[in-house]
């Protein structure tokens, strides 16, 4: 069996990093095309080994030595997700925003310079004006000594920050691996695509049903680009409907305007590989939390709290993980303190070394915090809360592979202020919990789940826990100076204020409004914290006690807050077309059908990503296919 971890495959993985750095850069924030990173299989990597997987047929039919092994295009491909989930819209811009934003936009109307900018250390983030203004304004550039030396010590810092802090996810990953892959044989849905597109390639792109997904698929967004630079052309509406407007006497105004509904092709693709159970509960509750809305507004009692309620569900399902897994954590405790297990299937890294690893990078994240301003409390509370809702979404993310997990609004920010009120946290703290929003602010491209990904593709590819860490750690630690670099490259070049990239604004808004409207516990948020936490609980309890109970707590977690308002529809007709397969066609029917449905994945993202680059090419803003 040929080696994953080669220089070929380390090779060919650094140019596709730095390729999707500067393409999912321009892509999102200069030019307006297709947000890569915003579902949770990521158009650019799919993309990336699609075209891969063609070129590796070639070079196996007529120069086999130069081709890849399953093994290595997955590395490739892991080490393009490692580096997408840095660079991504809602994880980098938001990180760059919050360093840039609050000494530019000051003024003495905001007060923000009297407020909380003398409680941001100055290596943590840019506060010279004059190196901002280039930012802000463009033409000029990143390469000016004055610039480049003025961000050398902020890059350096969040560059270790962010790659420690992966790193210690990747290490409790290791740990958790086990128990989720080989005891409760999770799922694990989002690692099919490109398992089976590696797996016998020839075999793969030769079925018919395949191509006939992606011509459906591919020709809708063909049509629809073609409509966007030629309205002439016409226009196949699978994109957002909203029927909110349709309401609006109460109580039925309550289900709020952004009540949408959609068509999109790649997400009925890929609910068709979710549980049957998980899908139709993804819908239903996305209906049943707009119920409650109705139900509130009809006997006055007014806010439902959606975003309280969700931060408690998703910690709910992090600690009902770790129980659940409580004999497997107890074995790793004694493995780590008192002897190597020696039943442990993949031994290339030790829980020992894992556990070493999370200490010794938690170790480096508190000093950081600590000489940041932050104080040693609340840096614990900070950091259980992220690790309990990393967690949640990591479990939700291999049992379910939901389509989308837009967790909006969700992060220790808000439950800490919540919990302990503005005046016992402190300036100091909630100005560096600030800086620390990006970690968590839509969760969509959250590297732990990606993390568990890659460690199952390696083992249903023979590819080992360490070869895998090993890659991963080289495209993160590549990727975050890659991501620096390119972006401020191009703000420099464009302006980051002329093409809207100011993203910093949401940052600040909420830590002025903090500072400016003091106020201390929130008990009715506490109150529905719990509500979802208890609701979450009882949800698990009736799913593993009554086989007939057709709820599923995580389609609950996923759809509170904002949780899927753009794909619920898409999931409920997946969810109906493959009831009616499995009813008349029975698990032979599913399977003939799947190659269809990677079809209508694999044409959307072919094409979707086709006008991206297309648009990065002419400089122009083309057809986004998905928000």
């Amino acid at each position: 069996m040929k080696k994953a971890l080669t220089a070929k495959s380390i090779i060919i993985g650094l140019i596709l990093v730095l390729l999707n750095v500067y393409w999912i850069t321009a892509g999102n924030e200069i030019w307006g095309t297709v947000q890569l990173t915003i579902a949770t299989l990521f158009f650019n990597s799919v993309f990336s080994l699609f075209i891969l997987s063609l070129l590796n047929l070639l070079f196996q039919k007529f120069a086999p030595k130069l081709s890849l092994s399953q093994g290595e295009m997955l590395v490739i491909y892991v080490m393009v997700v490692m580096t997408s989930t840095i660079s991504g819209h809602t994880m980098m811009s938001f990180l760059i925003g919050g360093l840039t934003h609050s000494s530019w936009f000051a003024t003495p109307e905001n007060e923000w310079a009297e407020l909380f900018i003398p409680y941001i250390p100055h290596w943590l983030a840019m506060t010279d004006r004059d190196v901002l203004k280039g930012y802000f304004e463009g033409e000029s550039s990143f390469y000016l000594s004055q610039n480049m030396k003025a961000w050398l010590v902020p890059i350096l810092v969040w560059s270790a920050f962010i790659t420690v802090l992966w790193f210690v996810m990747i290490c409790i990953n290791v740990i958790i691996k086990r128990q989720w892959t080989q005891r409760e044989r999770l799922a694990y849905p989002i690692i099919q695509l490109p398992l089976e597109m590696t797996t016998d390639s020839k075999s793969f792109f030769k079925n018919r049903l395949l191509w006939i997904g992606f011509a459906i698929a591919g020709g809708i967004d063909l049509i629809n680009g073609l409509n966007f630079l030629y309205p002439s052309v016409p226009y196949i509406p699978i994109r957002i409907i909203q029927i909110g407007q349709y309401f609006r006497e109460k109580p039925w105004d309550a289900i709020g305007s952004w009540t949408l509904i959609s068509f999109y092709p790649f997400i009925i693709g890929m609910a068709f590989f979710m549980p049957i159970d998980l899908s139709f509960s993804c819908w239903f509750f996305y209906v049943f939390i707009k119920a409650q809305a109705v139900f509130a507004s009809a006997v006055g009692l007014g806010d439902i709290h959606s975003f309280e309620q969700s931060i408690g569900a998703w910690i709910s399902i992090g600690i009902v993980a770790l129980w659940l897994g409580k004999r497997h954590f107890a074995q790793v405790l004694k493995d780590i303190f008192v002897k190597k297990n020696k039943d442990d299937y993949d031994d290339s890294v030790s829980y020992r070394q894992a556990g070493i690893g999370i200490v010794l990078g938690m170790i480096f994240l508190v000093i950081i915090c600590l000489q940041a301003g932050m104080s040693l409390f609340i840096i614990g509370f900070f950091w259980i809360l992220y690790f309990a809702l990393a967690l949640g979404i990591n479990r939700v993310r291999a049992e379910l592979g939901p389509p989308d997990q837009t967790i909006i609004y969700v992060d220790p920010g808000r439950t800490i202020i919540a919990t302990l009120g503005t005046h016992r946290v402190g300036t100091a703290n909630m100005t560096i919990i600030s800086l620390l929003y990006a970690l968590n602010r839509c969760n969509r491209a959250h590297p732990m789940p990606s993390q568990l990904e890659a460690l199952k593709l390696g083992e249903e590819s023979s590819v080992n826990n360490r070869s895998m860490m090993i890659a991963m750690m080289i495209a993160i630690a590549v990727g975050i100076f890659a991501t620096f670099w390119i972006h401020l490259s191009l703000m420099y070049h464009y302006g980051a204020s002329v093409h809207g990239v100011t993203y910093g604004g949401e940052t600040f808004w909420r830590l002025q409004s903090w500072l400016s409207y003091p106020k201390g516990t929130d008990f009715t948020s506490l109150n529905f914290i719990g509500v979802g936490f208890f609701f979450t609980i009882f949800l698990m309890f009736m799913k593993s006690r009554f086989l007939w109970w057709p709820f599923h707590p995580a389609g609950y977690v996923l759809t509170t807050g904002e949780g899927m308002v753009y794909s619920w529809f898409a999931v409920f007709i997946s969810w109906a077309m493959k009831f009616a397969i499995l009813k008349y066609g029975g698990v032979k029917g599913y399977r003939r059908a799947m190659p269809f449905f990677f079809g209508l994945i694999l044409g959307e993202y072919a094409v979707a990503c086709s006008w991206s680059i297309l648009g990065i090419i002419l400089r122009i803003p083309t057809y986004r296919s998905w928000v």
